[in-house]
């Protein structure tokens, strides 16, 4: 089962701590494993929290849940960091006022922003612990929307990555291209990765691929209907 990682970040997440809301993810592109999810708890002034990985049951796509097996407790003891809310109301308030994602379910972006940044940034703490995980691995909404480069030409830009819920493996990256009502999405393998960019902006991705391979990818509905 291919989940798309954008439209995850919508779902509902099930837990015995109540009012959480799946604000990014945190993954290793070395082994294309999931190893985080970062939620916003509306603890310490409305920070993130990271929950392992491991602790996610079967995510639901019918009824757009996450299961997450962690209590309350566990959660106030789980690494915190601030969040950086802005660079995501910075990415959500670019996309119209609802996107479609790829399983039908319309979604208002904007509203999720105006949640995650509630709080008062100067009550915030990073734990050194959410340090250390946020700098030895990488988060989906810092490579959303930076430039995709293949050997020969730029490709487009990254709009969403493909996940493989039962092997927890990052499968697809989907790169669109064109203007923004008109884009064609396309997936390319995650494993092509050749190596990402830093910049002040997230950077750029580079795709052991040529240009032309976009031509004859597959669309993101031919993988995940």
């Amino acid at each position: 089962m291919l989940l798309s990682l954008t439209d995850m970040l919508t779902w509902t997440i099930a837990a015995d701590a109540p009012d959480l809301v799946l604000s990014d993810l945190v993954f290793d592109a070395g082994t294309r494993q999931l190893v985080y999810l970062s939620l916003g708890t509306g603890m310490g002034g409305g920070g993130q929290a990271l929950a392992p990985a491991s602790l996610m049951g079967r995510p639901d796509p019918q009824t757009r849940r996450v299961p997450l097996r962690i209590t309350e407790e566990e959660l106030s003891r789980a690494p915190h960091w601030t969040g950086e809310t802005a660079q995501i109301d910075a990415l959500f308030g670019v996309m119209p006022p609802l996107v479609v994602g790829p399983f039908g379910a319309t979604h208002a972006p904007l509203a999720l922003a105006a949640m995650l940044g509630s709080g008062d940034d100067a009550e915030r703490q990073t734990d050194p612990r959410a340090e250390a995980a946020l700098d030895r691995y990488d988060r989906l909404g810092r490579w959303l929307e930076r430039p995709v480069f293949g050997r020969d030409a730029e490709m487009g830009h990254l709009a969403d990555i493909l996940w493989n819920a039962e092997a927890n493996r990052l499968d697809y990256f989907i790169v669109a291209h064109g203007g923004f009502f008109s884009q064609d999405r396309r997936a390319l393998p995650f494993s092509s990765l050749s190596h990402r960019a830093p910049g002040a902006k997230g950077g750029h991705l580079v795709l052991d691929l040529p240009a032309s391979e976009m031509e004859t990818a597959p669309t993101p509905d031919h993988l995940t209907s």
